[in-house]
């Protein structure tokens, strides 16, 4: 588990919501950061102002890497670890470096509006990969969640 006191970068998961979803300590990690780093729309759905700085593509976490030992806020959709930038984060930090406070994933949120076991869905990061890696999964019956650029 992250020392939080050591942690340079927070993991921070949003829905829809903004603001008005996140925990206090989310909140007082934005307000904090020097830097924050997101999509568009969760930039927008945070104010994130003059300390926002869009994703690069094609993706890369090296401008985050630049700013280490400064207080930098990651923005993701719901789970940073279900298909999102937490895994990416966390293979080239030490663990002590980072802390996360997730939301509900939007493969989740997808999945409650359907009715959907989650166990029995094959979930996809399409908006990372290329669409040919859906074309396996495409079967008769078969429940598949997409996230999409």
């Amino acid at each position: 588990m992250a020392d939080p006191v050591a942690a340079w970068v927070t993991l921070i998961g949003l829905g829809e919501d903004g603001l008005a979803g996140l925990t206090d300590a989310s909140r007082k990690a934005l307000a904090e950061a020097d830097v924050i780093f997101g999509g568009a729309r969760h930039l927008a759905l945070c104010a994130a102002g003059a300390r926002g700085r869009e994703w690069p593509l094609p993706f890369s976490v090296e401008p985050v890497l630049e700013h280490r030992g400064r207080a930098v806020v990651v923005l993701a959709s719901g789970d940073p670890f279900w298909h999102g930038v937490g895994g990416s984060l966390a293979q080239v930090l030490d663990p002590s470096e980072w802390r996360c406070f997730p939301a509900p994933s939007c493969m989740t949120l997808a999945a409650a509006r359907l009715g959907w076991r989650l166990e029995e869905v094959t979930t996809l990061g399409l908006h990372a990969a290329p669409f040919e890696v859906l074309l396996p999964h495409l079967a008769d019956g078969a429940r598949l969640i997409c996230t999409l650029r």
